[in-house]
């Protein structure tokens, strides 16, 4: 973050609190690239849209400074979660299929007035949320934004991609990535879409077209764009085990960013060429399941010592986290249960990842409030007091210790397959090797 970046008002600052602790609680690790960092000026991110509410919190978690979000009007409905947009500085769009009166007028002013401000806000161009691992068709409204902020007088605006890459974007604690890529300078490229005298408003269908086209661009170099699933998962498992070849230490944790900034560049070549890496990586991977493995395990080369280190350590730490754990277990399982049922509803992944946060918001939010309550009537405000610092500390003692628990059974599991995998260690370095080549003359 740039050194000249203003103090950000109280309400920006909580909003970036409260985002960071809801990403934290809901994801295992969320990892951010930012090809450079707009900390000043307006600014207009434009992102995929994959992950229905959680696309927005991730967002406000990976920039530098909190945007408005354009989200949709339906949303406005409903007074008490109007209250919370309208606090938020979210900005309504209407859409046709929403049906009811509405127009965009107001959105398009509240945008332009937004930019002439200085500030940053977000819109996701597709307009809808998306279960396949590909942009959609990118529509007009940012670009029309963009332009007739800069018509109305702003100046210095600057357009930035990001995409979002959900691990499993219907689970709790998976895996997500941010890629923010480099801005393009509307005044410094202004020429690119508007010819010499002409009108460089929101009205030139040429300019917003050839603009729009730029957008797309800039979001699928950042964004997944996979021709199905079956690619996306194979260039997304090769990527990870180019890295990790490439990598000083092959047991050092390759960050997701990295995985997936590279998975989207393969991406975007020839389909004779991914569909030789796709096989090539799915034969690959195919093997290694048959033992119970993966990449990273059967390179992790556990042996006898060092497993045994390896679980005295984590065995050590879920010791210390176990009170703590069983605390905020007695105070959270309603909650988490009720939270795990939300995830059996049969509805579609970006529906999932927009409920799941949300009741996660909801029930936990009330159980906390229940407990807060029962404190103060105990302890008064001191101990209402504290007991707000202690709650998310429990709850993060049970997530840890989960997870150090699923981790030592993931060591005992691939320490105990990794003798069956020397039995055919021969065919399973000849299909690492064959990936490693395809994937070399991919790129």
């Amino acid at each position: 973050m740039t050194d000249d970046l203003p103090h950000p008002r109280r309400r920006e600052r909580f909003i970036s609190k409260l985002a960071g602790l809801l990403v934290r609680g809901v994801y295992r690790r969320v990892d951010v690239y930012r090809a450079d960092d707009v900390a000043v000026g307006p600014q207009l991110s434009v992102s995929n849209h994959f992950g229905g509410f959680a696309d927005p919190l991730l967002l406000i978690y990976a920039m530098p400074r909190v945007p408005r979000i354009v989200a949709r009007d339906v949303i406005w409905k409903y007074p008490v979660v109007r209250s919370i947009m309208n606090w938020a500085g979210a900005i309504p769009v209407h859409k046709a299929e929403d049906r009811g009166p509405g127009s965009n007028d107001v959105m398009f002013r509240s945008a332009y007035e937004a930019l002439n401000s200085g500030s940053h806000v977000v819109i996701f161009p597709e307009g809808i949320t998306r279960d396949e691992p590909s942009i959609g068709r990118v529509k007009t409204g940012a670009a029309r934004i963009v332009l007739g902020a800069r018509a109305t007088g702003t100046e210095g605006i600057r357009i930035t991609p990001a995409g979002i890459h959900y691990e499993d974007k219907a689970s709790l604690r998976s895996d997500v990535s941010v890629l923010i890529g480099s801005s393009i300078d509307l005044d410094a490229t202004i020429g690119d879409y508007v010819a010499p005298g002409d009108d460089a408003g929101p009205d030139n269908r040429a300019a917003v077209r050839s603009l729009t086209e730029v957008i797309e661009t800039e979001i699928r170099r950042v964004a997944p764009d996979f021709a199905d699933w079956r690619e996306a998962r194979a260039l997304t498992a090769g990527a990870e085990i180019l890295l990790r070849t490439l990598s000083d230490d092959p047991r050092k944790p390759i960050t997701t960013a990295d995985r997936d900034a590279l998975a989207g560049h393969l991406g975007r070549k020839p389909p004779e060429e991914k569909a030789k890496a796709v096989a090539a990586v799915d034969l690959y991977t195919d093997q290694l399941a048959s033992l119970g493995l993966d990449d990273g395990r059967l390179l992790s080369g556990l042996t006898g010592s060092r497993f045994v280190w390896r679980s005295i350590g984590l065995l050590l730490l879920a010791v210390m986290l176990l009170p703590f754990a069983v605390v905020g277990a007695l105070i959270n399982w309603i909650p988490f249960l009720l939270v795990k049922a939300v995830g059996l509803l049969r509805v579609a992944p970006a529906v999932h990842s927009t409920i799941k946060p949300l009741a996660a918001i909801f029930f936990f939010g009330i159980a906390w409030g229940l407990a807060l309550w029962g404190v103060f009537q105990e302890w008064g405000t001191r101990g209402t007091l504290l007991a707000v610092m202690l709650l998310p500390l429990y709850l993060g003692a049970v997530i840890v210790f989960l997870e150090t628990a699923q981790t030592l059974w993931a060591s005992f599991r691939t320490w105990r397959h990794l003798h069956r995998a020397r039995t055919s260690e021969d065919v399973i370095e000849s299909a690492r090797h064959e990936v490693l080549d395809v994937l070399v003359e991919a790129l």
